[in-house]
């Protein structure tokens, strides 16, 4: 089999200058260079330059695939946007999963390996798809941080008797690039299941949100629309959503789990599942969106089942999984993998 590297890199907060785009062409005379993109693929040769530089000089996410097993996510958000107190608390491990200050920026790096060598061209991954997690995570959703380490407890960089952090809302209904988190890095859809457990579901609607806002009091309000006055281009609502989930903190939860007792869950898990076709779907759904029974409600089409391309920490493969994702698309008729009820 032939050697295959991609590398790609997207620039969200502020496009690429022509001086930038000129020194991105003198790294490589074959690259796809826009203002808001440097794309470039390899059979031979590598790029000559340093991802990780090149993000922190150029760009706000970066995705790398080599078809050998390798998968790199890194992902570099503004300093002042995030609770990085939070975040630290879920980047624990030495490699999988590192969280880095730079000057003005918090830069997270997740990386997964398999010695596997991968002819599929879906596992390379799309910035597309994934970008939407540094949103997500400027708006202080920490669904994507506890994937982080789950990914570094799959790698073996936590302890087994290390408890894990703070379980976010939602754990158990991904959106979309989360899913798509669990896919590229082949995180384990038992460990995730497991994990998910001890998850609340989310306040249904923005009503909390709401209520909220509105007993803001006045001086408070006025802080915020000067700010939004001074920085015109200040998403003003994601802000405020990132500051009451902090305020709100991650709520009532049982006992915080152990690595060990995680893992445990995760090969009890992974012993009931059971693979199941849906022989019959709702009339009038768009798309195909088939409901099946096999020890747990499972849906599949207008929510996706979380489907990681490996099924546990043993390197195992999983088809799909049962952890609902939030993220409503079409989807034809699929098997899909059962979780118990009260993993969901």
């Amino acid at each position: 089999m032939s050697e295959y590297q991609c590398y790609e890199f997207i620039a969200l907060d502020r496009p690429l200058t022509p001086k930038q785009m000129a020194e991105l062409r003198g790294i490589s005379t074959r690259a796809e260079i826009s203002p808001t993109r440097f794309w470039n693929e390899y059979q031979w040769g590598d790029l000559k330059a340093d991802p990780a530089k090149l993000l922190a000089r150029y760009f706000d996410a970066h995705l790398y695939f080599a078809n050998w097993g390798t998968h790199r996510l890194m992902l570099r958000l503004p300093r002042a946007r995030v609770d990085v107190k939070a975040l630290k608390g879920y980047f624990t491990g030495r490699h999988a999963a590192r969280l880095t200050l730079a000057s003005e920026h918090v830069v997270l790096d997740f990386s997964s390996q398999d010695e596997e060598p991968e002819d599929d061209e879906e596992r390379e991954g799309s910035l597309a798809a994934l970008s939407p997690l540094r949103a997500e995570l400027l708006r202080g959703d920490l669904r994507s941080a506890y994937l982080a380490w789950l990914l570094a407890v799959q790698a073996g960089d936590v302890g087994d008797e290390a408890p894990e952090p703070p379980v976010p809302e939602g754990l158990a209904t991904l959106t979309a690039a989360q899913q798509a988190m669990v896919e590229f890095l082949r995180i384990d859809v038992d460990l995730l299941a497991a994990a998910a457990r001890d998850s609340a579901e989310p306040d249904k609607g923005d009503d909390a949100f709401r209520r909220w806002v509105t007993r803001l009091p006045p001086a408070r309000k006025d802080q915020w629309l000067l700010r939004a006055v001074d920085d015109p281009d200040l998403a003003l609502g994601g802000e405020l959503l990132r500051t009451f989930r902090a305020e709100k903190g991650p709520g009532a939860a049982a006992a915080r789990r152990t690595v060990r007792e995680l893992q445990a869950l995760a090969e009890t898990q992974q012993g009931m599942r059971v693979t199941v076709r849906p022989t019959t779907c709702r009339e009038g759904l768009p798309g195909a969106r088939c409901a099946a029974d096999a020890g747990g409600h499972v849906e599949a089409g207008g929510e996706a089942g979380v489907g990681a391309r490996r099924g546990s920490v043993r390197g195992q493969r999983a088809d799909a999984a049962g952890v609902r994702v939030g993220a409503r698309r079409e989807a034809e008729h699929v098997a899909v993998v059962g979780v118990p009820q009260a993993a969901v």
